[in-house]
């Protein structure tokens, strides 16, 4: 993955991001649902973004102290803004590599481990960063993840990995991660879909929300005539534009 190519797609989603970020707000709230019965004092949020997790985790750990990092200085700002408090402090850092600011109860995440260069490396060190009996959760993408467009662009232009959800990590090497680091585990996988009026609507809703990771590349040019007859195989093929979000929840306990 080419990280400044992923963060200055989401850095200029920023101001959008909230408008077209519906099925990260799902994946928020049902991660709030898997914790939402235990008690944090210090949380490490990774990847907050605009702050859609943010404001759960705020509202259910009142008093709780949240360090809410992103690797985009402007996602930063747009949570900062809409969300202040003396309890919370925001910083601009590469979920990689996490602030050592002594150990955290929660370390959590809402679909942004998908991004990470070595998750291998990272789920180790979120392990060494929490407290005895702390819990890691969070969601994050799957390769089925716009498998439909994926298919699409392939009847068009030839086999080959699209999309950066192509090289997401599986299921299985993500639950066998965390078995290596973690005493007790519950994981699990979702498909959520959306359907849009248009291929446009869901390129447009892919853009703004930062989700289209590295893009198709300059080599690839979706004209008006393309897009036309794309969208034509899309609704021959599915039915409809539809788009799978490929997610994983997990819940371990050090």
């Amino acid at each position: 993955m080419d990280k400044s190519i992923i963060t200055g797609n989401f850095s200029k989603s920023a101001i959008s991001y909230d408008d077209h970020a519906a099925v990260q707000r799902k994946c928020a709230k049902k991660l709030i649902d898997l914790i939402r019965e235990e008690k944090f004092s210090r949380i490490l949020e990774i990847g907050c973004g605009t702050g859609i997790y943010t404001r759960f985790l705020r509202k259910t750990y009142k008093d709780a102290h949240i360090t809410a990092i992103d690797i985009s200085e402007d996602m930063v700002n747009v949570a900062r803004k809409k969300l202040e408090d003396e309890n919370i402090s925001y910083m601009v850092a590469d979920g990689e590599n996490i602030p050592q600011e002594g150990k955290f109860d929660l370390i959590t995440s809402n679909a942004s481990f998908q991004w990470f260069d070595d998750l291998a490396g990272a789920i180790e060190v979120f392990s060494k960063a929490l407290a005895d009996g702390g819990t890691l959760c969070f969601s994050m993408y799957g390769p089925e993840t716009f498998r439909e467009f994926k298919e699409v662009l392939s009847a068009h232009f030839g086999r080959r990995q699209w999309l950066s959800s192509s090289r997401f990590t599986s299921f299985q090497e993500m639950e066998s991660l965390i078995e290596q680091y973690f005493c007790c585990s519950d994981t699990t996988e979702e498909r959520l879909t959306s359907e849009f009026f248009s291929l446009w609507d869901f390129l447009r809703d892919i853009k703004h929300s930062g989700t289209r990771g590295e893009g198709l590349g300059s080599s690839t040019l979706l004209g008006k005539y393309a897009i036309r007859e794309m969208e034509r195989t899309y609704v021959e093929k599915f039915g409809s534009i539809v788009a799978t979000h490929h997610v994983y929840f997990c819940k371990a306990r050090i």
